[in-house]
């Protein structure tokens, strides 16, 4: 009797124990169908319920999300700056609080907190430039005005171009105004350009230096337009002086003063190259350019030559000998009307006969410059090749005594090379001066390499 009682508390113990079905301390996890954790989908679904707000930014700014989680905290960067421009950030929603401050590398940093429904953000931007009124539109003819714009038009690219001033100047010399102005122009880099529309050859100059220099036109003082060069990172002071025509290119000049005395920028240019090429002598021989190598004449003539009738560019197929094949080079090329070469070469620099330098022009361009003759349309051609060269000239003073006026020069390659002493004659030629003399009064030691 007493084993079967102990049988019978045994078996109640084990039921209510349940010692039979006790789990083990880290069961197997249950996989649905799909294969996945039970706990994970439960997690999954709870991420996917989480609602997030929509970021809406204007063009500009960045983000590493387009959604957040009310209470997230947002962070997006705005760096597409420009010069001499105020930025502003804003909101439309009042709940809303933009912090900023200024990163050097990632620019304006602006900064909230998410809140429960979807935030835009706008930039706003305001030119804080210095601008100069020298003449306003009005005081140009409305012609042409419209030449200008239509000049301007064709040729930028850029994004915002719009004129700042205007007004009327003779920069190409030529005894008639050109339409003159100032235009602000650029997105993300922005700059100030001169543009210079010549009404009676219908052609136009832009002096631009993007992301190096602004340009700006300040005023007009005795017939000279003055124009204030500014450094783009501000590194350098402002600097006045006035745009010239060189070459057929626009190029800005600091020194102001030695257009007031009564030389054009273009005569300046013109007995300056005589001062960089010719050798030594005097006009009044009447065969100082034909008794000198016709190698300075050429390169003269070149300069010369580009000064008052432009540059265009051309290829030419160049040969060095009977077993290379030849070659297409990129040249300059400039040209002048037969009766215009003689004109300069018996009024300007007084040759009795031009036919003597006429015996020594190229049959054609050879490589590097050239000076011929093409009968097929009566014209003088000058071209030069890639490499040009490396001199440049100085003014560094004029006198004046009576008609005559002498122009100092230093004239320099790598480093100061020599000083040429120019005198010229007021003469009754479409140039108004005439070639009296080159004296040199001073040299460097070693100047073979540019003779």
């Amino acid at each position: 009797m007493r084993k079967i009682l102990s049988l019978i508390m045994l078996s109640l113990i084990l039921v209510f124990t349940g010692c039979g079905n006790k789990e083990p301390d880290n069961p197997d996890p249950v996989i649905d169908d799909a294969g996945e954790d039970e706990d994970e989908k439960d997690e999954t679904a709870d991420s996917d319920t989480l609602v997030k707000y929509q970021l809406i930014l204007d063009y500009g700014f960045v983000s590493e999300e387009t959604s957040y989680a009310e209470g997230d905290k947002v962070e997006i960067h705005y760096n597409i700056l420009a010069t001499d421009t105020d930025y502003s950030f804003y909101t439309d929603s009042e709940d809303v609080e933009l912090k900023q401050k200024y990163d050097e590398k990632k620019g304006y940093v602006i900064t909230f907190t998410m809140p429960a429904h979807d935030v835009a953000v706008h930039v706003n931007s305001e030119n804080t430039m210095e601008y100069y009124y020298p003449g306003g539109f009005d005081d140009v003819p409305a012609d042409a005005w419209e030449e200008l714009l239509k000049y301007v038009g064709s040729r930028t690219q850029l994004m915002g171009t719009m004129p700042i001033n205007a007004c009327m100047a003779d920069v190409t010399e030529d005894g008639y105004e050109d339409i003159c102005a100032t235009f602000f122009t650029g997105s993300g880099i922005v700059t100030r350009m001169i543009v210079i529309y010549d009404m009676e050859k219908h052609r136009g100059y832009t002096l631009s230096h993007r992301g190096t220099y602004d340009y700006v036109i300040e005023d007009i003082e005795d017939g000279i337009l003055l124009v204030r060069r500014i450094d783009f990172y501000n590194e350098e002071p402002d600097v006045t002086g006035t745009v010239v025509i060189s070459s057929g290119y626009p190029i800005f000049i600091e020194d102001v003063d030695m257009l007031k005395q009564g030389l054009s920028y273009k005569t300046i240019s013109m007995f300056g190259y005589c001062a960089e090429e010719l050798l030594p002598g005097e006009t009044s021989s009447g065969d100082y350019l034909s008794s000198m190598d016709f190698r300075y004449v050429r390169e003269m003539l070149y300069k010369v030559s580009g000064i008052f009738y432009g540059t265009d560019m051309a290829e030419e197929e160049v040969s060095y000998g009977p077993d290379r094949e030849p070659e297409t080079l990129p040249t300059s090329l400039r040209r002048m009307p037969y009766d215009e070469w003689v004109y300069l070469i018996e009024e300007v620099f007084m040759e009795e006969d031009s036919d003597n330098l006429f015996a020594n022009l190229d049959d054609k361009f050879q490589g590097e410059l050239a000076v011929y003759y093409s009968p097929d349309d009566d014209y003088i051609y000058l071209e030069q090749g890639a490499i040009g060269d490396i001199i440049e000239w100085n003014l560094e003073a004029i006198s004046q005594e009576g008609s005559r006026y002498v122009l100092t020069y230093d004239v320099f390659g790598f480093e100061w090379l020599w000083t040429a002493e120019i005198t010229i004659e007021e003469a009754d030629n479409t140039y108004g001066y005439s070639l009296v003399s080159i004296e040199i009064t001073d040299e460097a030691d070693d100047v073979d390499w540019a003779r």
